[in-house]
């Protein structure tokens, strides 16, 4: 899980307020870090980075796609995330197009454990 965490709207980043209080200076809201959470991020297992996606392709095998299946991928690595859960589009379109015995198939298995 990733936090986000945002510029606190009380003391706006300083952690301290220029008024006495129960705290002192200290600002009671983000309790002196400055920050406030807004909220978290949960991270499911079998979703990847693009990039993460990149580093497992091989480039001989790339180089030897179609100009469909380049373009398959582009649209796939545009995505931000790639799913490679069972029965997913990532997962199934990037098996097919390099198939299971190649080294790009071999490198994003390795990512799933």
């Amino acid at each position: 899980m990733t936090n986000i965490d945002v510029v606190c709207s009380i003391c706006k980043g300083t952690g301290e307020l220029w008024r006495e209080g129960p705290f002192g200076n200290m600002c009671g809201h983000c309790g002196g870090t400055g920050t406030e959470n807004s909220g978290d991020i949960v991270e499911s297992t079998g979703i990847f980075r693009s990039y993460e996606i990149l580093e497992a392709l091989d480039v001989d095998e790339y180089n030897a796609l179609t100009a469909t299946q380049k373009d398959g991928v582009k649209v796939l690595l545009s995505c931000g995330l790639v799913d490679l859960n069972d029965g997913k589009a990532g997962r199934v379109r990037l098996w097919n197009w390099f198939g299971a015995e190649s080294t790009t198939v071999a490198n994003l298995t390795a990512l799933l454990s």
